[in-house]
């Protein structure tokens, strides 16, 4: 009786021991095993992809559907290309030829065979109020003035003559000043509005004044409807009030107020 007693109790004992270690020999195998800082990391970067843009294929993306092309900089970019086909070996690298019935100048670069047939530049202009003021045919660059005062009293930017009173120069200005700027002649860029000479935007004659050379060809024609080899940029149109509009816009003068 003593005997059964005490292995009743070894018994007793025993179980709730074993069910513990079966219980977490269960728990063990069926929940999900913690992970460790150093784990957490290892997996982020497993799983985590790197971001590559290829923009050649994201072009027209919604990410750039807001970016505006720059047509000046890619005009820039296709001059120097035509710019590298100049001889610049020549003495007179340009040509000037300009159509006064449809008030534009195209400026024609000298290629290795010592021919002007490299459109290079085109600026709008105007011409006579009577056409026939200006005269057609054939000239070369002479005398060049940074100021000059024209007949009618007017003051010009960059004037260079090319035949008796018949020069190439900026629209005119009230006085021998840069912020005395004739509106509204600046506004008739593109039409008959002279009285004989050839008008252009002080950035436009500017550029020939400085790159082309005394005895540089001009050629004044007529060809109605012509479309220029290059396009020319369209002047900006100047409002009286505004008094930023006694400026050319296109004036590279430091104190220029279109420029701030």
């Amino acid at each position: 009786m003593g005997t059964t007693n005490k292995r009743n109790n070894i018994i007793v004992k025993i179980i709730p021991g074993l069910l513990l270690i079966l219980f977490s020999i269960l728990l063990f195998a069926y929940y999900p095993k913690t992970t460790s800082k150093s784990q957490v990391k290892e997996t982020t970067r497993h799983y985590v992809q790197p971001i590559s843009v290829d923009l050649r294929k994201t072009q027209h993306d919604s990410l750039f559907k807001n970016v505006k092309p720059n047509p000046k900089a890619n005009r820039v970019t296709k001059e120097n290309k035509i710019k590298k086909k100049i001889n610049f070996k020549s003495s007179v690298p340009y040509k000037l030829k300009i159509n006064r019935v449809e008030n534009f100048v195209m400026i024609y670069g000298i290629d290795v065979h010592g021919k002007y047939k490299i459109p290079y530049k085109c600026f709008i202009c105007s011409s006579a109020k009577n056409i026939k003021n200006t005269l057609l045919g054939d000239y070369r660059l002479n005398d060049r003035y940074r100021w000059h005062q024209m007949v009618d009293g007017s003051f010009a930017q960059y004037a260079i003559r090319f035949y008796d009173k018949l020069m190439l120069h900026s629209v005119p200005y009230f006085k021998q000043s840069p912020d005395s700027l004739e509106v509204d002649e600046y506004n008739k860029l593109g039409h008959f509005a002279s009285l004989g000479c050839i008008r252009m935007r002080v950035s436009d004659i500017k550029w020939i004044y400085k790159h082309c050379n005394y005895g540089t060809e001009i050629k004044i024609y007529d060809k109605k409807g012509e479309k220029p080899p290059i396009p020319y940029e369209q002047p900006q149109k100047l409002d009286k009030k505004n008094t930023k509009s006694s400026w050319d816009p296109t004036d590279p003068d430091k104190k220029n107020p279109w420029k701030e």
